[in-house]
């Protein structure tokens, strides 16, 4: 009994000292205090744990290491909000830096040769041990930048916890290959194997979900300027529509007669003219708004180019197997390639969403008057850095990162020409090249 007392002293001392530099190592050591209870409870869950695999762990030390730190991990989990694998990756460092803290004072006392007892704390060396390495552990954490290397740590790849686990794994079935197998190692042997397998699947289900959330942020940061471009246009536009309205509704204040009214409104004329064509704007009800921010705002690069696209859509909420950002990377190449191929006064024609008579849940179609296709010019357009302009400015990496999408889904790509009337000579034919998408 009285060996029993410091040793569960010590021991709270020692638990409590793993915990606290682990939480110290989460930044989140502070917010405790707004929780006591919590935090409390589960300490005092986790020590009596800890306490009954300490006392039976003799046969199976190596296996009960791992169930302590499975608690400790457990620990920090619930008190936190550190994820699964950076959870991890607190729990080995902040039980690494209190071990060294302590190792410091084994090979002193052997240097000094003082005997203490390694297996547990039944004399007083060995307690005091566990007090010297936790009295040292509180510069350790002042002076020594171990917040800032967990932090670094945090910033590594899933794969870096995943390894930590497999050899955890490794090491807890060689523990059954080279120890004698009875009940009582087969059981808590078994445990951490399945704790570790666990842990692991879990690391994988939240790096897929990282990898998501990683990808929804780069698509908005890629494609929220087409979006803010195309709200600042038609805010423009509204404004002008506005102005004109206002015109036309203070008219009869300043003709008083029916014929000067008539005159006026004649002569405004141009405003019939130069109003939106809500024909041209149908592709703003596509279901994949970024998709219609892109067309509205390649629309207006035509515009601005002198040249006019004309967009039909067949299909406002198409399926298809690519998600929405890929659809979007795919239409805009497209579109990319037929306004630099274009000039001024040429149209672009443009027909999205299923096919009439087809089963393929995407179909897009972009025209522009281009070159005469050959077997060597589609094979070239599709080449890695091949680019058709005379002033090399791009990559010419367009149509050939299109290619491996329309691959990637088992698409197809069709090329070819079309002779279409031109509205300046009746009867003269312009040659247009057109691509078809079939996704």
């Amino acid at each position: 009994m009285s060996i029993m007392i410091p040793y569960l002293l010590v021991n709270v001392l020692q638990i409590g000292a793993y915990a606290v530099c682990m939480l110290y190592l989460t930044g989140e050591l502070a917010l405790q205090k707004k929780h006591p209870w919590s935090a409390g409870i589960s300490f005092f869950i986790m020590y009596c744990l800890a306490i009954i695999i300490q006392f039976y762990d003799n046969e199976w030390i190596v296996i009960g290491l791992f169930l302590i730190l499975s608690l400790y991990f457990l620990f920090i989990y619930f008190n936190t909000s550190k994820s699964i694998s950076q959870c991890l990756n607190v729990v080995i460092c902040g039980y690494l830096i209190e071990t060294v803290c302590q190792v410091f004072f084994i090979v002193l006392y052997n240097l000094l040769h003082i005997p203490c007892d390694s297996s547990g704390y039944d004399d007083p060396a060995s307690l005091s041990i566990v007090v010297f390495g936790c009295l040292v552990l509180i510069p350790v954490l002042r002076f020594l930048p171990v917040r800032k290397w967990m932090n670094n740590l945090e910033n590594v790849s899933y794969s870096s916890s995943l390894v930590l686990i497999v050899i955890l794994l490794i090491i807890s079935a060689l523990s059954l290959r080279y120890n004698e197998l009875s009940l009582g190692l087969l059981m808590p042997t078994i445990a951490s194997i399945a704790i570790f397998s666990f842990l692991g699947a879990l690391i994988i289900m939240q790096s897929l979900a990282d990898q998501r959330r990683k990808q929804a942020i780069s698509d908005y940061e890629t494609y929220m300027p087409i979006l803010n471009d195309m709200i600042q246009n038609i805010q423009k536009q509204q404004h002008l529509y506005n102005n004109q309205l206002a015109s036309l509704i203070h008219l009869s204040d300043s003709y008083h007669d029916y014929d000067s009214l008539s005159h006026a409104l004649k002569s405004y004329s141009n405003f019939a003219e130069n109003a939106v064509d809500t024909e041209s704007y149908s592709f703003l009800h596509i279901e994949n708004k970024l998709l219609a921010s892109l067309f509205y705002c390649k629309f207006h690069e035509a515009k601005s180019a002198g040249m006019k696209m004309i967009v039909k859509v067949n299909d406002y909420r198409y399926h298809s197997p690519c998600s929405d950002t890929e659809i979007v990377d795919i239409v805009g190449i497209l579109l990319d390639n037929a306004l630099e191929a274009s000039h001024e006064n040429d149209n672009i024609y443009v027909t999205l969403g299923k096919r009439s008579g087809s089963n393929s849940p995407f179909f897009i179609t972009v025209e522009n008057p281009g070159p005469l296709v050959t077997g060597k010019f589609v094979h070239d357009i599709f080449s890695p850095r091949y680019t058709s302009k005379k002033e090399f400015t791009g990559h010419g990496l367009g149509l050939n990162v299109l290619k491996s999408f329309v691959d990637k889904y088992h698409g197809s790509i069709t090329v070819g020409n079309n002779y279409i009337d031109t509205a300046d000579h009746a009867g003269q034919q312009q040659q247009y090249i057109f691509f078809e998408i079939e996704i």
